[in-house]
């Protein structure tokens, strides 16, 4: 991906002259920052493709393919410029296209929402969602596409820069590859650690234009030495020899090779994004430690690559891509039984953010690391090879590179649209060790070994296959969720809890989607009493249960509350299906039409199959649709609809991604899809979270909606924004507890209790929610506004995921500091 794959720059042969003094030394540093501007960009790039496209796995593979595509586009562009002679000064036209680079930064980040609305009805125009996503993924690849391509042309022209005419022999070449990895990997740990949660992605991105303006003017004042390219005099007789070397035996198996290499490593990165989120969680900081251990490994493998430059022995890539499907079925093993880690009792000065993330990031090293360090020094390698060195063979390197792009995107696109989808993670890694040992079988045989080696070869193969195909992932221990607060459990989260002795957990189901990651449901059986609760999760993390006394109230608050400022009960949308008992509430509050976005098909399948008691089957009432779709997306691209209420119920706000419904340009976006007198209701979690993030999240509501106010109710924080005064009449509370009986199969004091309880647990009107922004102010410290933009939400919340604390407690009492007294 990004710089870290700066070997699609292939190293020309310029003069032999060698490079002196300190201006030799500008291109290696420029480089280095080059992997970081790369990196630091794709971040920002991923987190708006998450906006469109709306998972980060499929969000991810975007950015992926629109690299490499705009890598060989722009690698190709530049290559017919060398060829034809017309780069004499390779430094200063990298310098501006860095510059270059840094200005498309920042027209993506201003251009991108209004480009989206333009796209909205293009996005409408199919049902089916692989199709819906396929235009999306279209879409987002598309406006990607210029940054990439400037940086894929700028590639060749700094390896010009570092390794003129080959004259270390490609050793420079390899050392600038490495020191740009480097960069790579400062910009994926500092990036979401300590850049975007200070200056925001759209900070981020004008830093990418402060360095590539740097970059230029580098390359204006340092000066290299100029002579014209060997290949301007190349006879020929020697051009002839680029047909005879695409026809050759030995120049086939390379290009073989290039495409193997690209293939399954990205491949593999599509997979370890989808799996990071089960393996160490759903943070943003889960996915910047698999990008770091991805770029980790790169930088290992180039290393090991430039420190045995200068040893004459002859590479055997077939032991490469063997060692390379030996560590993936060791590591194979460790996805699931890694979530044993996650029992360990903490000592005390271990439990806080840092530590607890570098503990994820070091087990995310072990199952990453070692075979993308193998995998990653293939390419380097190929590069290095002797038939490249053969009289008019040195235009294969642009074939080389070529296969090897075409590798890149192709293993992107069977990640995300074939092997998750259709294979599932565990088998999807099956294949790829398969094709890995495939592919070093065919190189075992353009080796010609000896019997000896032959037999040693498809021994080890043998036995790598045969322990792959017994190898059977623990679907308790993907589902167990034991990474989510690493030993510390959110009150509610009783499927995060170990079974207790007077209870028996059995996993009852299982699905797993390019969307919505794992979804699974455990069942908790009483064995004294048999009752049963079945908590639905994904990713492991806590999404709802059957049980009404544990969160079954908050369910028909959602519902209910917001319903009392509706102004009219014709249309609701619900964000986030869950269960589907919210569905259910919206249906029996009188809502003529129900529509429920739900992105997963897990969650979907999960609530026919296995809550259809608890639901009644609302999915398939008449006046309820279902959208496979995400949320956000829906009210994007159906202008024409509009709702007496959006109710919001995904799952925690520090999920990565979560904060797209938790922004200042999605309430606006709300708002314009809200009939007069309509209301939004917003869940608010209060556990694992601070008053500064809880007050930021009404802040963000507030910003736009000129009455929000706040409530507690089954255990839960629900917010309620609306552009109308929130004064509910007699005749609505009395439709709504009507309607609440409904709901509640309990006896008919039981449930007059339950309402009067909901209709007095408002802990902040609007007014008071005013009195706390405005003391906030006072004070010097303003709330902060949630933005698409800045995403604060999203790198601030996780922090607080391995505390102790009684996050509960403090937040009401925060909250309730500025009720008004009695």
């Amino acid at each position: 991906m990004e710089r870290r794959m700066a070997t699609l720059a292939s190293p020309p042969a310029e003069t032999a002259e060698p490079l002196a003094g300190r201006a030799s030394r500008w291109p290696f540093f420029l480089f280095a920052l080059t992997g970081f501007t790369g990196v630091l960009a794709e971040q920002g790039f991923e987190k708006y493709m998450s906006l469109l496209v709306g998972a980060t796995a499929a969000a991810s593979t975007v950015v992926i393919f629109s690299y490499f595509l705009g890598f060989a586009l722009g690698s190709w562009g530049t290559g017919v410029f060398v060829r034809r002679g017309g780069v004499r000064q390779p430094l200063r036209i990298y310098g501006l296209l860095e510059f270059l680079v840094g200005i498309s930064c920042v027209v993506f980040s201003y251009s991108f929402h209004p480009i989206v609305d333009k796209l909205a009805p293009w996005q409408a125009l199919y049902a089916n969602p692989l199709l819906k996503f396929a235009v999306r993924f279209a879409f987002g690849s598309i406006l990607l596409l210029p940054a990439a391509a400037l940086m894929g042309a700028s590639f060749p022209l700094i390896a010009r820069a570092v390794d003129r005419g080959n004259a270390s022999q490609g050793k420079s070449w390899l050392l600038a590859y490495a020191l740009n990895l480097v960069g790579a990997v400062l910009a994926a740990l500092s990036g979401p650690y300590l850049m975007m949660p200070r200056i925001g992605i759209r900070g981020a991105l004008w830093l990418c234009f402060g360095i590539g303006a740097f970059v230029f003017a580098v390359c204006l004042v340092v000066k290299l030495p100029t002579s014209e390219s060997r290949e301007e005099s190349r006879s020929d007789e020697a051009r002839v020899g680029t047909l005879k070397a695409a026809l050759d035996p030995d120049a086939r198996t390379l290009l073989t090779g290039a495409f193997a290499s690209g293939f399954l490593f990205f491949a593999l990165e599509v997979l370890w994004t989808h799996l990071i989120g089960i393996a160490i969680g759903g943070s943003v900081y889960a996915f910047s430690s698999m990008l770091t251990c991805v770029l980790l490994g790169l930088l290992i493998g180039a290393f090991r690559v430039h420190k045995a430059a200068g040893e004459h022995h002859r590479v055997s890539y077939s032991k490469i891509f063997q060692f390379a499907a030996l560590l993936l079925v060791i590591q194979l093993r460790l996805w699931d039984w890694g979530q044993a880690l996650f029992v360990i009792d903490l000592p005390h000065p271990l439990q806080n953010f840092y530590a607890v993330e570098a503990i994820k990031l070091a087990l995310a090293a072990v199952l990453i690391v070692p075979s993308a360090a193998m995998l990653g020094a293939i390419y380097p390698c190929l590069l290095r090879s002797p038939v490249l060195e053969r009289p008019g063979y040195s235009y294969l390197v642009g074939y080389v590179n070529t296969w090897n792009s075409l590798g890149c995107l192709a293993g992107a696109v069977a990640g995300i649209f074939f092997l998750i989808p259709v294979l599932g993670a565990e088998w999807s890694l099956k294949l790829i060790i398969v094709v890995s040992l495939g592919v070093g079988l065919l190189f075992v045989w353009r080796e010609s070994p000896s019997r000896k080696a032959l037999r040693t070869a498809l021994g080890g193969m043998t036995i790598v296959l045969l322990y792959t195909g017994l190898v059977r992932w623990d679907k308790r221990m993907i589902a167990s969720g034991m990474n989510v607060y690493f030993g510390q459990v959110a009150p509610a989260d009783q499927a995060n809890k170990p079974a207790a002795p007077e209870r028996t957990a059995e996993l009852i189901f299982f699905d797993e989607s390019a969307q919505g990651g794992v979804t699974s449901v455990i069942q908790f059986t009483n064995v004294k009493t048999h009752a049963t609760e079945r908590v639905l999760l994904t990713n492991g993390k806590y999404e709802g249960s059957d049980d009404l006394d544990n969160q079954g109230m908050a369910q028909i608050g959602f519902s209910a509350i917001p319903t009392l400022f509706a102004g009219d009960t014709g249309r609701a949308l619900l964000i986030g299906l869950g269960t589907g008992h919210s569905a259910l509430a919206l249906a029996r509050m009188g809502y003529r039409r129900v529509d429920v976005a739900e992105f997963a098909p897990g969650i979907v399948k999960a609530s026919r199959q296995i809550y259809a008691r608890l639901t009644e089957g609302a999915l398939d009432f008449p006046n309820v649709t279902l959208h496979l779709e995400d949320g956000r997306n829906l009210l994007q691209t159906n202008p024409g609809v509009t709702y007496d209420l959006i109710t919001v119920e995904i799952t925690s706000v520090w999920f990565a991604g979560a904060t797209n419904v938790y922004s200042r340009e999605f309430y606006q976006l709300a708002k314009s899809r809200l009939r007069p007198q309509g209301a939004l209701q917003q869940w608010i979690q209060l556990h694992h979270i601070s008053p500064r993030e809880v007050e930021s999240e009404i802040a963000t509501a507030r910003s736009v909606f000129p009455y929000v106010s706040f409530w507690y109710f089954g255990g839960q924080g629900i917010m309620v924004a609306s552009m109308d005064p929130q004064i509910p009449d007699d005749a609505r509370l009395a439709m709504v507890a009507g309607r609440m009986k409904l709901l509640i199969k309990r006896p008919t004091s039981e449930q007059q209790r339950i309402a009067d309880e909901m209709f007095r647990s408002r802990i902040l009107s609007p007014g008071e929610v005013d009195r706390m922004l405005h003391q906030a102010e006072a004070h010097g410290r303003p709330a902060v506004i949630n933005t698409d933009h800045n995403r604060w939400l999203e790198y601030a919340t996780p922090r607080y995921n391995s505390s102790n604390a009684d996050w509960v407690s403090r937040n009401l009492a925060f909250l309730r500091s500025f009720e008004a007294r009695q």
